[in-house]
């Protein structure tokens, strides 16, 4: 996957999911439109901050932030699908991320190496989970319990990951974005991606 084509992906025309009532399993489907909420790119001196970040050079961060300093996509009304930080927050993101994990009452002997080392890119709004980069690869520290595998060996597979089928990415993630029919106080779950 290369970060022009996830861009492309980005500027699809219509861009919707196709979704079906969250609780027992019904034949009712909705079309619920997006968007996403990008940022403008970032600067010289927010781009030296990540490379400062990052345990390894990692191009295609510095590519997909070059074009975008953060991100929220598959976006209605206040449901973010998946929230990419702004550089100038994931130090912070960082801190406050090991600070709730001490106060949660783990020690930081119990955390897996991504988890001590890394650095927090994004999240599932929400969540309470984050997004992690460590060693070049993408890794998702669930507080429900998890592992340390990683959820992508590269930043270029992520993005390929979640560009290939958005509602299994967000539904492997947790399935903590929900939508509206904008009508009632139905929760929706994506099921697919649509765009024109």
């Amino acid at each position: 996957m290369s970060v022009d084509r996830f861009l492309a992906h980005l500027a699809d025309h219509r861009p919707r999911f196709e979704c079906e009532p969250a609780g027992p399993t019904q034949d009712t489907r909705i079309e619920v439109k997006l968007s996403h909420l990008l940022r403008p790119s970032a600067d010289g001196s927010a781009l030296t901050e990540l490379r400062s970040l990052l345990s390894v050079p990692s191009p295609d961060v510095e590519a997909l932030y070059g074009e975008h300093d953060g991100m929220d996509l598959y976006v209605q009304g206040g449901t973010v699908g998946l929230a990419l930080y702004p550089i100038s927050t994931w130090r912070a993101a960082t801190d406050s991320f090991r600070q709730g994990v001490q106060s949660s009452g783990r020690v930081m002997d119990e955390l897996y190496p991504f988890e001590r080392e890394g650095i927090v890119v994004g999240e599932p709004p929400q969540s309470g989970n984050v997004l992690m980069l460590y060693q070049g690869r993408m890794h998702y520290s669930d507080h429900d319990g998890g592992d340390d595998t990683p959820i992508a060996e590269n930043f270029a597979a992520f993005l390929g990951r979640l560009e290939l089928n958005p509602p299994k990415f967000l539904y492997d993630l947790g399935c903590y974005a929900r939508y509206s029919d904008g009508q009632s106080d139905r929760q929706w779950i994506p099921l697919r991606y649509l765009h024109d």
